[in-house]
């Protein structure tokens, strides 16, 4: 697999799984401070889940390498996702699993890097290059960003800093083309074309039957048509009928994060949080509900926590077990009207 700055090659070393990249000769030199940044970057985020971790570098050879541990069954997202539109054919097992669940999932993952990116440092970091082609899927349907070569760190006290564009990027946030100055937004625009993408499998520029186009275009004009269902990717559009608020939730997200303007932009921290909101919305529309006088009412809010409730004859009761029971409460009040002696059940636990 390639990104901008290298391509990667998969192996083994002490029976561990490796990938190994190798940066791309540039004519100015640019490939020792691209693996530079890189290694800084990886090094700093190397305990986040979503980052793929590094095991070593060299940089005495004329063309720098970087070593990352990884899963033996792996794949870009722009491989699974993209590539896979554009020649009808699956990749790989990892992709035929890309169902509406999946994406959430992969979007709240990227969303938490960049958000750890942002504010878990001194000076915030900008990765500036984020695409799917820097984005690892692995065997668990984990993303994890890869390669960081391009990113850009604040100055200490400021929101903003001017950098040249590198010329190996595959698009541009417009702010950026028009002023040459990079912000947290910067990222947010990056975020906005990864949702677009999730739900279209579309690249950046695609050709289209009226010739080159940009996705942020194509949508916009569809979405003003009320045409959605045309550019859905068609995985996820044999869910539409049980998903489609959150598929409107999404598409008006991603609308957000891709506007013309940074200052219209949310920050990437609102990105995430809206995220966890429309895929909590997601699993409660989806909770199996079994109600009568004499059967047992199953629940369950969201993965990861045990809930438990019953309904015996001429007598309500609902026990619950949760660590976080408002939000647990908050979650059965919104999926359905329950009679008020299980809100005090749920309130006294």
């Amino acid at each position: 697999m390639r990104d901008v700055t290298g391509y990667y090659i998969s192996g083994s070393f002490q029976q561990r799984s490796i990938l190994v990249k190798k940066f791309t000769k540039f004519k100015d030199n640019g490939e020792s401070s691209y693996a530079v940044n890189d290694i800084v970057v990886t090094v700093l985020m190397n305990n986040h889940k979503n980052v793929l971790k590094i095991l070593g570098c060299c940089l005495d050879l004329e063309i720098p390498a970087i070593i990352y541990e990884i899963e033996n069954n792996y794949e870009l997202l722009y491989d699974i996702l993209i590539r896979r539109t554009k020649d009808g054919n699956f990749w790989n097992n990892i992709g035929r699993s890309l169902s509406w669940s999946n994406r959430l999932k992969i979007a709240r993952d990227v969303a938490n890097a960049l958000v750890y990116l942002h504010t878990a440092f001194l000076t915030p970091i900008i990765h500036r290059g984020m695409t799917a082609r820097r984005i690892v899927i692995d065997n668990n349907g984990v993303a994890k960003l890869v390669d960081f070569s391009v990113s850009v760190t604040l100055p200490p006290g400021e929101s903003q800093v001017e950098v040249k564009l590198p010329s190996k990027l595959r698009y541009y946030e417009p702010d950026y083309v028009a002023t040459g100055i990079i912000t947290e937004k910067t990222d947010v625009f990056s975020m906005g074309i990864i949702l677009l993408q999730l739900l279209t499998a579309l690249d950046f520029w695609f050709q289209h039957t009226e010739g080159p186009e940009n996705i942020v275009e194509y949508i916009q004009n569809h979405v003003d048509k009320n045409e959605l269902s045309k550019i859905l990717d068609p995985i996820i559009l044999e869910e539409s009928g049980e998903i489609e608020h959150q598929l409107q939730a999404l598409l008006r997200l991603a609308l957000r994060c891709t506007a013309e303007r940074g200052a219209d932009r949310p920050d990437i921290i609102d990105v995430a949080k809206e995220l966890v909101r429309i895929q909590r919305n997601y699993e409660v529309q989806v909770l199996p509900i079994v109600n009568s006088d004499h059967n047992p009412l199953f629940i369950n809010c969201c993965s990861g926590y045990s809930n438990r409730g019953f309904c015996p004859p001429k007598l309500f009761r609902y026990e619950v077990v949760w660590s976080r029971k408002q939000e647990c409460k908050d979650l059965i009040e919104r999926a359905w009207s329950i009679p008020r002696g299980a809100e005090q059940a749920i309130s006294s636990v």
